[in-house]
């Protein structure tokens, strides 16, 4: 699989350190990628930033996801606020996501 990276000139920092050293790899079947989510990955953190996830209808009945919930990335033990869901097709959503940086001290 080849990924599909590249520098983001929009100034683009990571939401979790503020780094700008950051590698925005584009979701897509056409082309270079076949990357089924839009996301950055940190060079300085290394944590991996989601902007769009895509879920089957199976996953959207299962984890409720609507505008305005948490959406959360167990793995990179982060949050996001779901902005938008979008039927995509027959059996694909896309979640929109906004990342819920919370700094160290930080009250939940």
């Amino acid at each position: 699989m080849v990924e599909r990276e590249r520098q983001d000139p929009a100034g683009r920092v990571c939401p979790w350190c503020e780094s700008a050293d950051i590698r925005f790899v584009q979701r897509g079947y056409v082309g270079p990628t076949d990357e089924v989510d839009q996301y950055l990955v940190c060079g300085a953190c290394n944590k991996t930033t989601y902007e769009i996830v895509a879920k089957t209808a199976r996953e959207m009945r299962l984890g409720r996801y609507k505008p305005g919930d948490i959406y959360q990335d167990r793995t990179q033990n982060t949050r996001y606020t779901i902005n938008r869901v979008l039927r995509a097709g027959q059996n694909e959503f896309l979640i929109y996501l906004k990342p819920l940086a919370e700094r160290a001290g930080a009250v939940l």
